[in-house]
């Protein structure tokens, strides 16, 4: 008797990935009664094994510095939550000859969420109208107001710190009360109180109160490491979980989606992934697929997916699928302020990142550039790093008591200043959808 083929399983939705697009599709398809697979080329994620929270640097095997393995680590982030680099080993990426474009990546179920900066901004209405505004780009199909009401269910369900000020350039949101400004942050809201420049308190999504069962955040200053309590938004601690107790979701790890399969009917059918761990190929069908595997990777595996009805990859009869990319660019400088020294010590810790910051406060003239930018302020007595005192050396002597008498003086005493804003999208920016690139 011959064996008959058993029909694969169709999936209602197919996910590309588990970051926050992917995570909170996982979520409210789920609740909604839909049966979902999801795609992450990195392994499952252990907050217990796997973050580094509250450990100091000498349990660390590098003092925190950061080496080995298949990532390329870069100073002082040895504490970084897991499977983050700027480079992996293995990874099918080059950058052109002459071309410093760096992408941060992340190889772990909720990706970059887990170690995100948690700013989290909305949109201006003057974001959606570039065009129309200052010539550069295109408008977006939708307005803010159509957006807005989703802006406040997001914010909503993962918690967001900050103060309602009615500032055009940074659209209130729904906020839970802020922490207090640290000692640097007050020096800086008086000088930009005098200059009249705007400065407020930040918005992180890292909640300062009860949120859907979720502790506050205790403020350990180390949201970076990764948060055992999930006071911090990750969508492997906030999102994926609740999918995963619907019943109706299935994750699969280690899976580096290589090509989306088109039918006879020009709709994609399936995806194509290689089993990481087995180097074997699979496939994995549904009724609809959500690429959510950030903007490199889920334009990479577009363009990969050539058929003779897209054969350019799919999605690209324009020809602008990979390019056009557009990263935030920044500018930084740290100061260093005497009369901090004066300051008695005292914890200085409140949330991993800022609890004030600067917003674009020239939206209301014409300037000599294009867009706008704000400032991320950052200092203070954190947690002390490999180099923190190399400096020192220059007015002390390289051991003894006066120099730890000269790191004491110094420590917590500069502040930093980061500008963040946005980039007109650069044409000569590609990525690599070559059919080797899987």
């Amino acid at each position: 008797m011959s064996q008959i083929a058993r029909s694969p399983k169709i999936y209602d939705v197919c996910i590309i990935g588990s970051g926050a697009a992917g995570g909170t599709a996982a979520k409210v398809l789920t609740e909604g009664g839909l049966n979902v697979v999801m795609l992450e080329a990195g392994p499952p994620l252990n907050p217990e094994k796997d973050f580094k929270e509250h450990l100091w640097p000498y349990q660390l095997p590098h003092r925190g510095v950061g080496i080995g393995g298949n990532l390329k680590h870069e100073l002082n982030d040895e504490f970084m939550a897991p499977n983050g680099a700027w480079e992996i080993e293995g990874e099918p990426y080059t950058s052109a000859p002459g071309s410093r474009f760096r992408w941060f990546r992340s190889r772990i179920v909720g990706g970059r969420t887990n170690h995100w900066g948690r700013i989290a901004l909305r949109f201006a209405p003057v974001d959606f109208k570039s065009r129309s505004t200052d010539g550069m780009g295109d408008d977006w199909p939708v307005s803010y107001q159509e957006v807005a009401p989703y802006y406040d269910k997001v914010e909503s369900y993962i918690g967001v710190f900050g103060t309602k000020e009615n500032i055009p350039s940074a659209p209130d949101g729904i906020f839970l009360p802020p922490p207090r400004p640290r000692c640097t942050e007050t020096i800086i809201k008086s000088a930009c109180d005098k200059v009249n420049v705007l400065c407020i308190p930040s918005r992180l999504a890292v909640i300062t109160q009860p949120v859907n069962g979720r502790l506050p955040c205790h403020y350990c200053g180390q949201c970076g490491r990764g948060c055992l309590t999930a006071s911090n938004f990750s969508s492997s601690q906030v999102m994926i979980p609740v999918a995963q107790k619907t019943g109706r979701f299935t994750l699969i790890t280690g899976a580096m989606a290589r090509e989306i399969v088109v039918g006879k009917n020009g709709k994609a059918e399936a995806v194509s992934y290689i089993d990481k761990a087995t180097r074997t190929e699979n496939r994995v069908y549904a009724k609809s697929f959500i690429v959510a595997a950030s903007a490199c990777e889920s334009a990479r595996l577009m363009l990969n997916s050539r058929s003779s009805t897209f054969p350019d990859g799919i999605a690209n009869s324009s020809g602008a699928l990979g390019r056009y990319l557009t990263d935030t660019v920044g500018s930084s400088g740290a100061g260093y302020f005497p009369q901090l020294e004066k300051m008695p010590p005292h914890n200085h810790d409140g949330v991993g990142g800022m609890h004030m910051y600067v917003p674009w406060w020239k939206f209301d003239r014409r300037n000599d550039f294009l867009r706008g930018y704000h400032i991320e302020l950052y200092g203070g007595r954190g947690m002390p790093g490999v180099g923190e005192f190399d400096d020192v050396c220059e007015e002390a002597e390289g051991y003894g008591l006066d120099l730890k008498r000269t790191c004491r003086r110094r420590y917590g005493t500069f502040i930093g200043f980061e500008g963040r804003g946005e980039m007109i999208p650069n044409e000569h920016c590609y990525c690599d959808g070559s059919p080797t690139a899987a």
